[in-house]
């Protein structure tokens, strides 16, 4: 592999790794698209890469006319979206899942769409903190979840919190070793991302959004795992390596199926059209279901 193809792999895209200078025309179309500023126009037009200011977001890479960066044909037209409807339509929220884990390298290639996730300021450095295994997932998330559950009974916290929100009979089943926030989940990912990033938790709720889609495509089950993220700061942080200075966006539980589900209803959802509004039709939006 040569030394400009390097420039893909690895930590992130290095466009000065991975520009041939003899291919690059001079256009100037990757230095007005640099979001950064990072790229402008040298001798003949050709870039010149500020590499302090460069983040490596490839959208230099993107609109070069030649492909000088090497990263392959560009599109031509809009891509196929013809199994986005389906995919959405027949998902649902999985917690019922089979005995058996989910081997490396399926996870590898469900988290590789984290790749492509976009974020707010065309920032990097999402970190998916992954517990895969059955005995795994007990052993470092649920037992440690559930002694601290007893301890918070047994100091009449948890008692009175299930007292004011009507659910002590939910909190009882918690308490006796239950099952009822990992459900027995052989892979729970951890999507954070660090917080110097202004648009965190954005970043992280669409890089998890595009991994659960992926994980229906590829006949995994998976739920969005609230009652663990709410957890997250009472639970020691369960112990998550190489995530400090991140925060937790969302976490998600997968597995296989144990059952098959039928189509989920569509949700309620409101369309509020401004544009309607500010026309003075007296309309009203419309949209709800």
């Amino acid at each position: 592999m040569s030394s400009r193809r390097d420039g893909l792999s690895g930590g992130g895209f290095s466009p000065q790794a991975a520009l041939d200078p003899g291919m690059c025309t001079g256009c100037g179309a990757c230095s007005m698209v640099c979001v950064t500023g990072a790229a402008a126009p040298g001798p003949g037009g050709r870039p010149v890469f500020d590499r302090s200011s460069c983040i490596g977001c490839g959208h230099c890479a993107a609109v070069c006319p030649v492909d000088a960066f090497h990263i392959g044909t560009a599109f031509t037209g809009a891509p196929s979206t013809d199994c986005l409807p389906g995919l959405a339509s027949t998902r649902r929220s999985v917690r019922l899942f089979e005995d058996r884990d989910v081997p490396r390298e399926t996870v590898m290639s469900l988290l590789e769409t984290v790749g492509y996730s976009p974020t707010g300021t065309n920032a990097q450095g999402l970190r998916i903190a992954a517990v895969g295994g059955a005995s795994r997932v007990r052993g470092m998330l649920s037992d440690p979840l559930r002694r601290l559950l007893r301890i918070l009974w047994n100091t009449g916290v948890l008692r009175m919190a299930g007292f004011l929100s009507g659910r002590t009979a939910l909190v009882k089943r918690l308490v006796s070793g239950e099952d009822l926030v990992f459900r027995g989940a052989p892979l729970v990912l951890f999507f954070m991302v660090p917080r110097r990033n202004p648009t965190w938790r954005s970043d992280g709720v669409i890089a998890a959004t595009l991994v659960m889609m992926r994980a229906h495509e590829m006949g995994l089950g998976t739920f969005w795992n609230g009652a663990a993220e709410a957890l997250y700061p009472l639970a020691g942080r369960w112990r998550l390596p190489g995530t400090r200075g991140c925060g937790l966006a969302a976490v998600l539980c997968a597995g296989y199926p144990a059952v098959r589900y039928r189509p989920l209803p569509p949700r309620a959802w409101t369309l509020i059209d401004l544009s309607e509004q500010a026309s003075g039709t007296g309309e009203r939006p419309e949209g709800r279901i």
